[in-house]
């Protein structure tokens, strides 16, 4: 064969082999100009929260960190944002988000100074923030160990050694037993990849070491020690009604010439020691640490997580010469924006953190994603594209779950110090004031939008025709299957997304005392004297949203509420009924999509439909059409609005308790499995 004949060949073998690799690992870039960033859309019951790590908010703290930036001359993270003192303040930052999630670390070196040694107080304080997030109707998410740890772990080799896990998983136990009657969700460890690298291969976390050995180890451990922890927490009492995850940072590599071997396989070692040896850890159980030529079995890897947590930021672009030290600039495309850490904006790289995850086949959460900018002026920008590239892939058929912006307020960022914002919130690090920013008013925004409703229940009234049952309580207060009446319809608000209720207990407000309802925030109103239905939502017209959805206490009706609140907002109408057309008699007329003619007591032969219990009100239709004193709702508002009132028509069961016979009805539904 000739030398030209084998270049040729040498040639088309690279150009194939280029080829493959860019089909199989395209590097997507949207065109941002021409996609609607505004109406961004989510299911309902999506779980909205922020996101911040104990040693960046909580100041003071003694740990490995603390003792990293003195002994390296790094800025000191010293009262960070005095969070440790001042949450309850900060968790009201929270609820002005509108969100109803937060997930926060818990500072191993607060709760166990000396080993062996319990700080019963600071136990106490994790505590009580718990239930008071849990009174504000906001998640909590309790992350283990967020990269920072005590100073006594570190002295002995921290995950450096495997005995050491030990340590760790009686930590985890420890908080676990306190607090998981009222924590539904865990993650264990934060970013393995980021504590491993940044610790023992680039020398910029704690301990500031430069070993493979050393990262190899640490990088095992690690994922021992989330092992161990799933499997632990999981055999303890109450492990089976809670959700654990591991949290893994995706950082996206390209190669940065596309046409340069070189660079995918500089590209290609970075993935796999960063992003892929994890994930397929988890997916069959051997673990290969970055740098190590053999895979470990690590027992109970396998299918250690009830979910996984993706944090992402960006993606980097790979060549054999790129700068391992933050004081470099990292390279990027020439129409890519640099955000305040010099890495580009890449929102795309989100849907591919994604897609790199979704074979692990468990539910997603994006526990992290943010960004650095001091201006406040590129985040909102930041926000609309990575919200708008999470519903994307949902709207594809991933399964996620949630969304977690990190993060709640400006905060001490390890290395840097305080020279990169994160926050929603400004914060003035002299006088501890904290500022809503623009971004975090359009985040707060977002998450309105897509949140159903305030719930209003009408759950005062005694049942007449129910006899002695309900002679001396209300309907909504009478148990079905081992439940309220009341317990039941928020149930399934809850399951629809609401997430919060307003109660009008009529004249009879004492008996409502004790109700409580996971996952709703209740306000319960109580009227002086019996006031009927229309005098009730009048009289607590302060308390009502501009839109909220109307139920009855003692109907239950399963229909899916984003179809009706949608269709609502779609006819623009003051209000909007459910009707069905299958019920066992009729009281309304609907014709061309409006309600006509509503007559409870004397229903007509034309009579088409019956009113199923839910509808969409509008508050200026009772500022409109309301008094004061005592008036019947429906023979008032449904008169005024006749011709006026939207018609959404459903035929779903539903179920009230008019009669002894419809109460039995309804408890054999609920035995046979309900909606």
């Amino acid at each position: 064969m000739l030398w030209w004949e084998m270049a040729l060949i040498a040639i088309g073998a690279y150009a194939l082999t280029i080829l493959v690799l860019s089909l199989r690992n395209p590097e997507t870039h949207i065109d941002w100009s021409k996609q609607d960033l505004e109406n961004l859309k989510f299911p309902s019951d999506f779980s909205w929260g922020v996101a911040t790590a104990s040693h960046q908010i909580e100041g003071d703290n003694q740990n490995n960190w603390s003792q990293f930036e003195s002994s390296q001359g790094l800025e000191a993270s010293g009262s960070a944002c005095d969070h440790w003192n001042r949450w309850k303040d900060d968790f009201d930052l929270i609820g002005n988000l509108n969100v109803g999630y937060y997930r926060f670390s818990l500072e191993w070196s607060r709760v166990q100074p000396q080993e062996g040694e319990w700080d019963e107080v600071a136990i106490q304080q994790y505590s009580e923030m718990v239930d008071n997030l849990l009174a504000r109707n906001i998640e909590p998410m309790v992350t283990l160990h967020h990269f920072s740890h005590p100073i006594w772990f570190q002295n002995k080799g921290g995950f450096e050694v495997e005995a050491n896990v030990e340590d760790w998983i009686v930590f985890s136990q420890k908080m676990f037993e306190v607090l998981s009657d009222r924590v539904k969700w865990w993650c264990t460890i934060n970013e393995p990849a980021v504590f491993t690298t940044m610790g023992y291969v680039l020398g910029e976390f704690p301990p500031g070491a430069r070993s493979f050995k050393q990262t190899r180890a640490v990088a095992t451990n690690m994922m021992r020690a989330h092992a161990r922890c799933y499997r632990t927490l999981k055999s303890m009492p109450r492990g089976d009604d809670v959700q654990i995850g591991l949290v893994k940072n995706i950082n996206i590599f390209d190669p940065y010439r596309r046409w340069n071997l070189v660079h995918w396989v500089q590209a290609k070692l970075l993935d796999e020691m960063f992003n892929r040896c994890w994930l397929r850890g988890l997916r069959n159980g051997r673990f290969r640490a970055p740098s190590s030529l053999f895979s470990t079995k690590i027992p109970g890897l396998k299918g250690s997580s009830d979910f996984i947590g993706v944090n992402y930021y960006t993606h980097l672009l790979a060549t054999p010469f790129m700068p391992t030290t933050v004081e470099i600039d990292p390279l990027i495309r020439p129409w890519e924006e640099r955000t305040d850490f010099r890495y580009p904006m890449y929102a795309e790289g989100l849907r591919r953190s994604f897609d790199m995850v979704a074979n692990l086949k468990m539910p997603i959460f994006v526990t992290e994603n943010g960004v650095a900018d001091d201006d406040d002026d590129m985040r909102p920008e930041h926000i609309r594209r990575h919200l708008w590239i999470t519903a994307n892939a949902i709207s594809d058929g991933m399964d996620i779950r949630g969304f977690y912006h990190w993060s709640l307020m400006d905060n001490f960022e390890w290395a840097e110090g305080y020279t990169q914002r994160f926050g929603l919130y400004h914060v003035n690090f002299e006088t501890q004031e904290r500022t809503l920013k623009d971004s975090g008013q359009l985040y707060a925004d977002v998450v309105k939008d897509n949140t159903l409703p305030q719930v209003v229940i009408l759950a005062g009234g005694l049942g007449t025709r129910l006899g002695e049952i309900s002679e001396s309580i209300p309907k909504s207060l009478i148990e079905v299957n081992g439940k309220p009446m009341l317990t039941h319809i928020l149930d399934w608000a809850l399951c629809q997304g609401c997430r919060k209720a307003l109660v009008l207990t009529g004249h009879l407000g004492e008996m409502f005392d004790d109700f409580t309802h996971r996952g709703m925030s209740l306000t319960f109103h109580q009227e002086p004297e019996p006031l009927g239905t229309g005098g009730a939502l009048w009289n607590a017209k302060h308390l009502l949203d501009d839109e909220f959805i109307l139920l009855w206490g003692d109907d239950f009706h399963p229909i899916d509420y984003n179809s009706i609140v949608s269709d609502h907002r779609q006819k623009a109408a003051p209000l909007t009924m459910t009707v069905t057309e299958s019920h066992e008699s009729m009281n309304l007329r609907h014709q061309d999509g409006q309600v006509i003619v509503y007559d409870k007591a004397n229903p007509k032969a034309n009579f088409n439909g019956y009113e199923a219990g839910t509808s969409i009100v509008k508050k200026s239709v009772i500022e409109t059409h309301g008094r004061e004193g005592k008036w019947s709702w429906e023979e008032t508002i449904y008169t005024a609005l006749a011709g006026k009132m939207n018609a959404y028509v459903d035929n779903t069961a539903f179920w009230d308790m008019g009669t002894p016979e419809r109460l039995s009805r309804f408890g054999e539904f609920l035995k046979q499995g309900g909606p």
